[in-house]
């Protein structure tokens, strides 16, 4: 089975390019703008108020089969306590500007709280009071990152996303050729049409394309702005029990508009 997308026209100037590019040389980088400790207030012991608690007693990550197939096999963070927070050292990159980035991802009731360090500068998301940027580039850049990620397809479903199946074994040939060699996909949509409006992504529906052989997210595709966005998940690797991509890149229409490169990665345990 073949899923065919129509792909945007590149324009002129990408709406997203301009906002990507502007937004990165607000950011210049500083020669200290690489932190690989866990913020302060992160801490393991300072998380919460009370005992760690096992995540299967306060939300159950079992509503949808593809999401908790996925949740299984990226590792332990879905499966341990409140306490336990996941740290992604690592730089984006458009064109000749790079910028240190933190992604530090806390799971709670209704998902996650996630806090963004772009070179210093703090953003944050979580399902209760949604962005917090102060610009279109701030919330975009936030949005990316989180959404565009294995975590965020197994934990929509605590936030009222719906999930269905496009197809399975999907290729990436639209020939159809007896000798194909390339990946088989499950190809599922997620949709966060009725979900909390504050707190739902500008991009309302994502095209998630897990692959057959490896269990792991290939690609994500959304729309921002009219325009078509694929961020390709490569270089998956496993640390201290948690699987992550290594290199997340961001494209419209075959074009390169950003990337993530992970440099470092932290766990801690609130066990």
């Amino acid at each position: 089975m073949v899923v065919r997308r129509s792909l945007t026209l590149w324009p002129v100037a990408s709406v997203l390019l301009v906002l990507v590019v502007c937004g990165l040389a607000t950011m210049p980088s500083r020669p200290n703008g690489y932190d690989i400790r866990l913020p302060q207030s992160l801490q393991s012991g300072s998380l919460t108020t009370g005992p760690a608690r096992a995540t299967s007693r306060f939300r159950n990550l079992s509503l949808q089969p593809e999401a908790a197939k996925l949740s299984r096999r990226v590792g332990q963070r879905f499966i341990g306590s409140e306490s336990d927070v996941s740290v992604l050292i690592g730089e984006v990159i458009t064109g000749e500007t790079r910028v240190p980035l933190r992604v530090v991802r806390r799971p709670d009731k209704r998902g996650e709280s996630v806090e963004i360090s772009a070179n210093g500068k703090s953003l944050t998301w979580n399902a209760d009071y949604g962005f917090n940027a102060a610009t279109e580039f701030e919330r975009s850049l936030i949005e990316r990152v989180v959404f565009d990620s294995a975590d965020a397809f197994v934990l929509a479903q605590l936030r009222g996303a719906s999930y269905h199946v496009i197809g399975k074994n999907v290729r990436a040939d639209f020939g159809g050729a007896d000798n194909y060699d390339g990946p088989l996909w499950t190809v599922v949509r997620v949709s966060y049409a009725d979900a909390d409006s504050d707190t739902k992504p500008e991009s309302t529906a994502r095209v998630f394309y897990i692959n057959s052989r490896t269990g792991l997210v290939d690609k994500v595709v959304s729309e921002a702005r009219g325009e078509e966005v694929e961020a390709a998940l490569d270089g998956w690797t496993t640390e201290k029990g948690e699987t992550f991509p290594t290199l997340i890149r961001w494209s419209i229409a075959g074009r390169q508009i950003m990337e993530f490169k992970v440099i470092n990665f932290d766990r801690s345990s609130g066990k």
